[in-house]
């Protein structure tokens, strides 16, 4: 778990009659990352043709996911199982209702004009309806008459560019010749008013809106007659659309991967990542499915091979938090095991509040049930949702709330020991009162500090001496040296101050010897530049105060909350008791917050900046086999082992 999947480069040669099947089995295979075929054979080879049928693919791929924008959605209880490419296409070209979709989405665009054509002219029609006059009125062949949603306009304006105004209850109506109708819009323009044309209809206002519902009622029947003629192909056919679908997008990766290919006349060759513990297994999938007419091998090479992690599940949601770091390189440590160990143990004793613990878990649970199993309708106001989502997507928000749930549990055993429940002490005792303890929890911070800045160095020592680095194993045993040393002593001085019954002279004496050795042996790799960051290790190992500095600002914020909210309460005045619950509920709910973004954020930074700087490189590359998800099909070649 320390260390990331050994990879191993593999390069595959054979029969070009054999390409679709061997690239469909690695496909299946699902763990190989292929690459550029390189090396000297890449000099024999040239790249290989497109497939024949790319084409014919591409044209079905697109032409079915149009089908399956169009049709209704319908749950697929099934999945299918295709032979090869020559079955997909056979499938595929059972299918066609393109002319039916045609006919029926072609009538929806007509009617949905022609509703909204109707919905305007109701729109306008219905200002008029307590009036008793024919509509007819309002236009003629010189000239056309306008709405305007308000009473109240600039008459002059309008007279002057030869238009007449009728204000009316709630409206005006502007008439105006023809032939002025843009000069009438720039006036409305300058004006900032609404002017909408009064549709050339004839008869009363009451019979007009009538006629009109009547016809938007007929649209909406058709409409319902062509949704309905929707539903019944999709019931039919929308199962095997999304099964054909699905194989169709498979293949076009197929093909994709074969372009990119290199070979001669009668054979190829495909290049790429697996991992080493399943060359075997890949080896004995070829040799089962098309027999011994290919050569697999493995190639040596000094190219930084991807990172793939594998870690327990409980442990792997912690792996969200390395990647938003920067991703290990193949070769190097796998940090997640101890980020997952350290970071809940630093957010727990950073909140140190058995409520605030108990609440973050709930919250927990709440969060990654909600994200599994969405409402219909969320009662949650828009802006706070969006900005959540701004930040994170519904996954990343369910993996965090899975790390926070070890880190609550910290949270609420802390909060026990020091009896804090929103900064009241409830329980009948406390086993650590945190003001008395403080000088010894800084103690504790001070070697947690420096156990994890030797740790960081010791493993740092491992990895350059695993490497063949010489000189960097020399500089980190020498930072290790002087990171002891100097921690020894100031840590010795803290006990003498707090009255440990603790002999420090041999101690000091030895963390004195550890800095006059560690000196040169920092100054063999980094010269002049190591004296100017030997003061950084000291602000390092001091940085781990914070995890006290964190925990005593969260209880004293709560405790000065509550106290305001008990002194109102007894001060016999109603008003201040309101105020004072007022408080107390804004008061907790804003340290709430500060408890799960501070610890979190602080406990992040300790493992990020203080002790990964002491061993870890990142930027690893990550493995990106060659695979698709399959939610509707199944694999269509048998490679005996189940993955």
């Amino acid at each position: 778990m320390l260390k990331p999947v050994k990879m191993a480069r593999i390069l595959i040669v054979a029969p070009n009659s054999e390409r679709d099947k061997i690239v469909s089995i690695l496909h299946d295979f699902g763990m190989m990352q292929i690459d550029e075929v390189k090396g000297d054979i890449s000099r024999l080879l040239e790249p290989s043709p497109a497939p024949s049928k790319a084409k014919e693919v591409m044209d079905y791929l697109q032409k079915f996911r149009g089908y399956e924008s169009i049709l209704p959605k319908r749950p697929v209880k099934n999945k299918a199982k295709f032979s090869g490419l020559d079955e997909v296409l056979q499938e595929a070209s059972k299918i066609n209702i393109d002319e039916d979709l045609r006919i029926i989405v072609n009538k929806q665009e007509d009617i949905k004009s022609s509703l909204r054509e109707i919905e305007n002219r109701l729109y306008v029609v219905r200002f008029f309806s307590s009036y008793d006059i024919d509509l007819s009125i309002f236009n003629g062949s010189r000239f056309s008459s306008y709405l305007v949603p308000a009473e109240d306009v600039d008459v002059g304006q309008f007279e002057a560019v030869g238009a007449k105004v009728t204000r009316m209850k709630g409206f005006s109506v502007i008439t105006a010749p023809s032939l002025i109708s843009g000069e009438l819009a720039k006036v409305a323009n300058r004006l900032g008013l609404q002017i909408i044309h009064i549709p050339e209809v004839i008869g009363k206002p009451a019979d007009v809106i009538s006629s009109l519902e009547q016809k938007k009622k007929d649209l909406e029947d058709a409409v319902a007659s062509l949704n309905k003629r929707l539903e019944e192909l999709s019931d039919k056919y929308y199962e095997r659309i999304a099964q054909v679908r699905e194989a169709l997008e498979i293949e076009a990766k197929k093909i994709d991967v074969e372009e990119k290919t290199k070979g001669t006349k009668y054979t190829f060759a495909v290049e790429g990542w697996i991992p080493d513990e399943d060359y075997e297994k890949l080896h004995n999938a070829l040799n089962r499915v098309i027999g011994g007419s290919f050569i697999l091998s493995k190639i040596k090479t000094d190219e930084m091979p991807p990172t793939l992690l594998r870690n327990p599940k409980r442990i792997s949601l912690f792996e969200f938090f390395i990647r938003f770091y920067s991703l290990p390189e193949g070769t190097e440590y796998d940090p997640t095991l101890i980020f997952a160990l350290v970071f809940p143990l630093f957010f727990g004793l950073m909140v140190g509040d058995w409520g605030y613990g108990l609440f973050i878990l709930l919250m927990s649970l709440w969060i990654i049930r909600r994200v599994d199993n969405p409402p219909a309708k969320s009662h949650i106001p828009k802006v706070i949702s969006r900005f959540i989502l701004m930040i994170m997507g519904p996954q990343s928000l369910k993996t965090l709330a899975r790390a926070l749930i070890p880190s609550s549990i910290v949270a609420i055993v802390a909060g026990i020991l020091f009896n804090e429940f929103f900064g009241f002490s409830i329980l009948p005792f406390t086993v650590f009162h945190v003001y008395t303890v403080l000088p010894k929890l800084m103690l504790i911070a001070g070697y947690i500090g420096l156990f994890m800045v030797s740790f960081g160095f010791i493993l740092g020592f491992i990895e350059d001496l695993y490497s063949g680095d010489r000189k960097g194993a020399v500089d980190r045993l020498g930072w290790l040296f002087f990171a002891i040393g100097i921690a020894t002593i100031g840590l010795n001085l803290i006990h003498h101050a707090l009255s440990f019954s603790v002999s420090t002279g041999v101690s000091n004496f030895i963390a004195v010897g550890l800095i006059i050795a560690g000196i040169p042996m920092i100054a063999i790799k980094e010269k002049s530049q190591g004296f100017i960051e030997m003061p950084s290790i000291i602000s390092h190992i001091l940085s781990y105060l914070r995890l006290v500095g964190i925990l005593i600002a969260s209880v004293v914020i709560a405790e000065i909350i509550d106290l305001v909210f008990l002194r109102s309460v007894v001060s016999h005045s109603i008003g201040l008791a309101i105020l004072g619950i007022i408080i107390l509920v804004i008061g907790q709910l804003f340290n709430i917050i500060l408890a799960v973004f501070e610890p979190g954020i602080q406990g992040a930074r300790l493992i990020y900046v203080e002790f990964f700087s002491k061993f870890y490189h990142g930027n690893g590359k990550p493995f990106r086999p060659f695979r698709s998800e399959r939610r509707y099909t199944e694999n269509g070649i048998n490679l005996g082992e189940e993955r």
